[in-house]
């Protein structure tokens, strides 16, 4: 048996492993400030040590090559354009990573959708990165195609089907792991025990493999360390203490309602929350007139995670999102459904296509009766960016159909302004940051801001029995650690509650409760089904993220860090929204037992279809 089918074979692996290997590198370069912590010699470590991952895509990619090596001109054009393929992928991944701070995952289900606006975003805010990257896949796959060309053909003889059956070995070989006894699963990158070399670990050709491979899969619950349910229960006394509502509460008499998810709005980039200069001074102004705790921790990285949490009160499944998946056909109990059931008319605006992310059908899947997109705005005053309407159209397209929605009403907005960093022709740019790039994302904030100023004074003077619901759905463009990733802003206004700021850090999850007893009642005595707190009379408020295989937990001005793959813990004590590292005191380690118990009983019934029954765990007495 000749061996030139494993010569070919082992060839393209190489390349594809030499290609992986290089895009880490650039990777790293690129967002530098992300592992600035670290050494380039443990950068370089945990490059190398992703091998398993980077075996694994090398290991298709040859396969499906070899496939075709049977036609000499065959196998050389779709052996290259697999090799650049996977280049394009992973420098794809560099420029989402350095907006999102994770690599693309199930995203990758969006990107024919949103296809022109993901080109668009590269070239406007990446344009030397994304030609040198076009440049090198044109040289690469000429390069590759006349070296594969050289190879010679294998003949269709007897043994044909033996040696492809010894390639199909070697395949699953390196995509299992090699010698591990369980399949290769992205979350092992974690194992390399910190989390921000994990992401240098894993290569987002195979996250992206593995989300394809399991697309047709039901999402599953991710596994988490074993929680005695005795002790599940004892924490959940101590979580969900009963306290009696205040006399004090403020009643407002069926307000009109605005959420507002303020698109990749972080707080790390505004002066209300420690930025040094003003970027959002209406936004600042409003904070004064407001009720609002120390600040807000999101629930997710994407819009729909951030409505999730927000409406639902819930946890998202861990790293993912309930949309387009097995689980958004599941009843939840939403604040939405709740304000319908009370006579409230409802719609839900945003300002990038109606679907992206399939943000629009869970809206509506959480209450929402009518969900609008930027081809639904007609009249605009600016040209689109490369995501959609400016939130200056996209409020105008709001107000004129609040006119005709039933009252009162409630809405969701969510623009696409800060979703891209482009500003309309002849508006002035400050000079917020030397960094040009961060500059240009920070006047999109000011300019997304001035537009939020406008919308809320009109509706202020047409509509002045309003609520109005300040927060971003997620961070966005944020380069710090993994609770900078997660840090909002909220405020609630409405001309009859009177300001007051709480020394606490809320979770999204406490959203809906706090609406609740604002507009309709007490949902403690009503039974609703949240699993966050009102502000207005609840004490012992908690928050917890989930980053890139690590859990998050805040509380009492402490965080806690578990990294799932190694049970390793980091501590942070809580000063000025920055996270400064401490020893961890018994106090902050208390947290893991709280969090792994909140997060287990939250996975569960998520999955289950049993978010129901969460209240009757909180209300054990």
């Amino acid at each position: 048996m000749k061996l030139d089918f494993l010569k070919k074979y082992f060839s393209i692996f190489l390349t594809v492993y030499t290609v992986v290997l290089l895009t880490k590198v650039i990777f790293y370069f690129y967002l530098h400030e992300s592992f600035s912590a670290f050494s380039f010699q443990e950068s370089l470590y945990a490059m190398v040590w992703g091998y398993k991952f980077d075996f694994a895509i090398a290991g298709v990619v040859a396969f499906l090559a070899t496939l075709f090596d049977w036609r000499k001109k065959l196998f050389a054009f779709v052996g290259s354009l697999l090799v650049v393929s996977i280049f394009l992928l992973q420098m794809g991944d560099i420029l989402y990573f350095n907006e999102a701070n994770r690599h693309i995952g199930y995203e990758i289900t969006d990107t024919f959708t949103d296809a022109s606006s993901l080109f668009m975003t590269a070239y406007g805010q990446h344009m030397l990165l994304t030609f040198s990257s076009l440049i090198f896949a044109i040289l690469l796959f000429i390069g590759l195609y006349k070296w594969f060309s050289k190879f010679p053909k294998i003949e269709l003889s007897k043994i044909y089907m033996v040696e492809k059956l010894i390639l199909i070995v070697l395949t699953v070989f390196f995509v299992r792991g090699m010698a591990q006894g369980i399949p290769l699963n992205p979350w092992q990158s974690n194992q390399i025990g910190e989390g921000k070399l994990a992401n240098l670990a894993l290569n987002s050709s195979y996250n992206v493999l593995y989300v394809l491979a399991n697309s047709g899969k039901k999402l599953k619950k991710m596994k988490l360390p074993i929680v005695d349910k005795d002790e599940m229960e004892v924490v959940f006394k101590a979580l969900y203490p009963k306290v009696e509502t205040k006399e004090t509460t403020p009643q407002l008499k069926k307000p009109n309602i605005v959420f507002l998810f303020l698109e990749s709005w972080s707080a790390v980039n505004m002066k209300s929350y420690g930025y040094p200069k003003s970027t959002t001074p209406f936004f600042d102004e409003m904070l004064k007139k407001s009720v609002h705790p120390k600040a807000m921790i999101a629930s997710g990285h994407r819009t729909t995670e951030g409505i999730f949490a927000t409406l639902v009160s819930f946890q998202n499944p861990l790293g993912r999102s309930v949309a387009k998946s097995n689980l958004q056909g599941f009843d939840y109990t939403s604040i939405i459904k709740i304000l319908k059931q009370k006579g409230y008319g409802s719609a839900f605006f945003q300002g990038t296509s109606k679907e992206t992310s399939g943000t629009g059908s869970l809206a509506q899947d959480l209450g929402f009766a009518k969900s609008y997109g930027k081809h639904d705005v007609k009249e605009r005053l600016y040209p689109e960016n490369h995501w959609g309407v400016q939130d200056v159209d996209l409020y105008n397209f709001s107000l004129k159909k609040i006119d005709s929605m039933k009252k009162p009403f409630v809405i969701g907005i969510n623009g696409a302004t800060t979703h891209d960093d482009v500003l309309p022709k002849g508006m002035e740019r400050k000079a917020f940051s030397e960094d040009k790039a961060y500059n240009k994302q920070l006047n999109a904030l000011h300019f997304a801001d001035m537009a939020l100023g406008e919308f809320v004074k009109k509706v202020e003077k047409k509509y002045p029995n309003t609520l109005f619901v300040f927060f971003a759905d997620h961070c966005g463009g944020v380069k710090g650690n993994a609770f900078e990733n997660y840090l909002i802003p909220f405020a609630l206004c409405h001309k009859d509650l009177k300001p007051k700021s709480y020394d606490v850090v809320l979770s999204q999850r406490d959203i809906a409760p706090t609406v609740y007893n604002l507009a309709i009642g007490d949902y403690r005595k009503d039974k609703i089904n949240f699993s966050g707190k009102s502000l207005l009379d609840e004490q012992g408020f908690f928050a917890d993220y989930y980053h890139n295989g690590v859990l998050g937990w805040v509380e009492s001005g402490k965080i806690l860090e578990l990294n799932l793959a190694t049970s390793k813990e980091k501590c942070y004590d809580l000063e000025s929204f920055k996270n400064r590292e401490i020893e961890c005191s018994d106090e902050v380690r208390s947290f893991k037992k709280r969090m792994l118990s909140f997060t287990e009983l939250s996975q569960s019934l998520l999955f289950e279809g049993k978010t129901d029954k969460f209240i009757e765990y909180r209300n054990k007495k």
